[in-house]
């Protein structure tokens, strides 16, 4: 996930987080350019404790669906560029109270190298593909918006209003119809102009999947793997924020589609451990599904 000048009351930022890192996976017909569109959900469950300044502990349910535009194109035989434009839309419900946001997130650019690729050599057995880079994470999502209270949650807006700084690596290797594929990222956050800066995020994945032809045209590729996050605490005026940051670990399941120029996937990610704001907050089985056009 106009910007509203923020007001000085901060309320508890125990909530889901809308800015998480940016893991490429397993990329579709990894040597062409491609432009397509992207969904993701995810559903938290937060406890807000009384020593937080409440009468009583209570909870909230925070919902952050976000569509996002993303492409990648050739510069070079090795070297590709990436863009990411997310679209983001949250729902927070709090007892009777409900609360929505959405807005233009933060657009990421992102350039890698492709360091090892011997796909073109068909007489060896096993196929290897590396690549690396980086990029930068623009301040263009919408912020400041405060809820029904006049409170504003930093990590229940749109965008983070912070330039931001993402390292990355993906690969891949195949042996015939069968690969696995690991990637890792990541973002390095700066402070914003409301002097909050959230916690770096680290993310990683490894799934093993399959390449299986059914037709001259189709081809479908199953896949499943795990997938860890980490993400350190937040500062608000240089002063860590309790009950922020958190560890996860999901195993993945999903498939991708691929016809002619066109693929579609869907992927389930369910939680096997977490330990999120000092286990004050709960994430449930997240959904995402792409659908891309190559070129």
């Amino acid at each position: 996930m106009a910007i509203l000048m923020p007001v000085s009351v901060m309320a508890c930022d125990i909530c889901g987080c809308s800015a998480s890192g940016y893991q490429l996976g397993i990329l579709p017909q990894y040597h062409k350019n491609f432009i397509g569109l992207r969904y993701g959900y995810r559903q938290f469950k937060s406890t807000h404790p009384m020593e937080l300044g409440n009468t009583s502990n209570h909870e909230s349910r925070e919902f952050y669906h976000t569509t996002e535009l993303w492409g990648r194109w050739y510069a070079t035989k090795r070297l590709q560029f990436f863009a990411f434009v997310p679209f983001q839309y949250f729902r927070r419900e709090e007892g009777k109270s409900i609360t929505t946001v959405s807005g233009l997130g933060d657009i990421t650019l992102m350039a890698n190298y492709t360091f090892i690729d011997n796909n073109w050599d068909l007489g060896k057995k096993w196929h290897h593909v590396f690549q690396a880079g980086g990029g930068i994470k623009l301040p263009t999502g919408r912020t400041g918006i405060p809820d029904e209270g006049g409170n504003i949650y930093q990590n229940f807006q749109p965008g983070s209003r912070s330039t931001d700084f993402v390292v990355n690596a993906v690969y891949t290797v195949r042996r015939g119809k069968w690969g696995i594929n690991t990637d890792a990222s990541y973002r390095i956050n700066t402070t914003n102009k409301e002097e909050y800066r959230f916690g770096n995020r680290f993310n990683t994945s490894l799934r093993g999947f399959l390449y299986q032809p059914v037709s001259k045209t189709v081809a479908v590729q199953p896949y499943a793997g795990l997938m860890y996050e980490h993400a350190s605490g937040d500062h608000e005026l240089h002063k860590t924020k309790e009950y922020t940051g958190g560890d996860m670990l999901h195993t993945s399941i999903g498939a991708d589609v691929y016809f002619k120029r066109f693929s579609a996937g869907v992927q389930a990610q369910l939680p096997v451990y977490q330990h999120l704001s000092a286990g004050y907050n709960k994430t449930y089985t997240r959904l995402s599904a792409t659908v891309n056009f190559f070129f």
